[in-house]
């Protein structure tokens, strides 16, 4: 039987990755992504305040070329996360294979593939979840960090290296992928130790960490002249960020801070198996002592002392940054999956070579069970959250309605941030030309009941949870037009109909 070629194998796995990644994808969220699309469009121009957004210029230059292709809408919106997604599988398989062998690699990217942290992408009140297809700076950002460790493994592995060869790109290469993740997310520079124990690890020369700096500095260049030039300031991010936190909404204590990331994990489906993951990544690195396996778990402390650090270990009246949230642990997700994996496959290696190595057929086929298992019981409780999830169709739903009644809408009714996807769902997903023409009138959110109709015939309501708790009732004047999950289109309604 012919050897599967390993492009194969990574090609398979893009395709399982497509083929759970696409059924999962959500409307835009209201703020954060939104922001960054609208400050992509106006790129240089400012729409509102400087911020850590509009300075993260890894996203907003390719965002900004996206809105060139597709317009303003759906595509240019999701095109991004789109890309930088099948990035982010490609790498973790790609690093996977140089250290573990591809087998081992391929498990651990199924892991990722089915991450309840990148499958659970249900937005509604009280459960957000902004990892997966948000214009966001997690997954990008982790990503190119990935491939940036991928080629610089690879490089101090290819023969030569040592060498005044021609494999100097591995290593330039390798620092603008990690410089590049620094500028779609500044939080970046916490796992940079990781790249110096790689040079350190294996070895390598002065002049390859001078190409992997090369490289990393020309992006900070990069940023430091489009600040300057567009803000007129080099170090705008550095100063915008000094400026980020605030004292926390609740009193909270240095425990709290330490506990940060299983408390992040466990709003999210299978959280025993999440924090199995981390156990096996330690005890791995701990038993088997490879440098393969002290490289993952120097990934996943190198990001969690700072963020613990910073949110409420060293000050807890002053939060740095919201660690609560698990999309600022997505950096670490890669480490989890093939350091467990890899502890695992390790162990399994051990008992082949002193119990089973009489036995290989017996030991290939624990091996093959084991693996089998473990997928299984990580893999089958999410496919009720693939099959359930809303998807982003009520949106598109929404747009066709509206379109279908443009002639009869002349204001839409609806909270401030609904108003912001409706800007995104009021156009043609590729193109950017309107399809709803009518006013839009923006209330609060949240409100204790929905607006009534003032009677105008060309007066209708976009209703979400967020908008209100309750939904329209008929004595408020409203009439149901479309129904989808957990959105709703009114009309006025007419008093003839009594």
């Amino acid at each position: 039987m012919r050897r599967l070629p390993t492009w194969l194998l990574g090609l398979g796995l893009v395709a399982l990755h497509l083929l759970v990644t696409l059924p999962v994808r959500p409307h835009p969220r209201w703020n954060d992504g939104i922001f960054v699309l609208s400050d992509a469009t106006t790129f240089p121009e400012l729409t509102r305040p400087l911020d850590h957004h509009a300075l993260r210029i890894g996203t907003i230059f390719p965002t900004r070329l996206f809105v060139e292709l597709f317009g303003y809408g759906q595509v240019a919106y999701y095109a991004w996360p789109f890309l930088t997604g099948i990035l982010l599988v490609v790498s973790v398989f790609a690093l996977g294979t140089l250290l573990f062998g591809r087998w081992t690699a391929a498990v651990a990217t199924v892991l990722l593939v089915f991450h309840p942290v990148l499958v659970d992408t249900v937005i509604s009140p009280g459960r957000e979840r902004m990892t997966s297809w948000q214009l966001l700076p997690d997954i990008p950002s982790t990503a190119f960090f990935t491939l940036g460790l991928a080629l610089l493994v690879a490089g101090a592995t290819r023969r030569g290296s040592h060498r005044g060869d021609g494999a100097a790109w591995w290593f330039v290469a390798a620092g603008l992928c990690v410089g590049w993740a620094y500028l779609v997310r500044e939080l970046t520079v916490f796992v940079f130790p990781v790249v110096l124990l790689v040079l350190v690890a294996w070895r390598l020369p002065l002049r390859r960490w001078v190409q992997v700096a090369a490289g990393m500095l020309g992006c900070l260049a990069l940023e430091m002249g489009t600040n300057a030039w567009a803000h007129g300031d080099a170090l705008a991010r550095l100063k915008v960020g000094s400026e980020h936190g605030s004292a926390p909404l609740e009193p909270i204590t240095r425990v709290d801070a330490l506990l940060r990331f299983p408390r992040a994990v466990i709003a999210y489906p299978q959280t025993l198996m999440v924090l199995a993951t981390l156990a096996l990544m330690v005890l791995g690195a701990l038993a088997l002592r490879r440098r393969a396996d002290w490289l993952m778990l120097a990934w996943f402390t190198s990001m969690w002392l700072p963020l613990t650090l910073v949110s409420g270990l060293i000050d807890p009246g002053f939060i740095r940054i919201n660690a609560s949230l698990m999309r600022y642990w997505v950096p670490v997700l890669p480490a989890m999956c093939l350091g467990a994996t890899a502890a695992v496959t390790g162990a399994l290696s051990v008992v082949r070579r002193h119990a089973l190595a009489a036995r290989p057929g017996v030991a290939t086929a624990l091996t093959a069970t084991l693996a089998a298992l473990g997928l299984l019981g990580w893999c089958v409780p999410m496919l009720d959250d693939i099959a359930d999830n809303p998807r982003d169709r009520a949106w598109s739903a929404m747009r066709a309605a509206l379109a279908e009644n443009d002639a009869r809408i002349d204001t839409l009714v609806t909270d401030d941030r609904d108003a912001l996807v409706l800007g995104i769902y009021s156009r043609e997903p590729i193109g950017g030309e309107p399809v709803v023409l009518a006013r839009v009138r923006r209330t609060g959110h949240a409100l204790p009941r929905p607006p009534r109709s003032d009677g105008d015939p060309g007066t209708w309501l976009i209703w979400t949870s967020g908008l209100s708790r309750r939904t329209p009732k008929p004595d408020q004047g409203w009439e149901l037009v479309l129904k989808e999950r957990g959105l709703r289109l009114y009309a006025p309604r007419d008093p003839a109909a009594g």
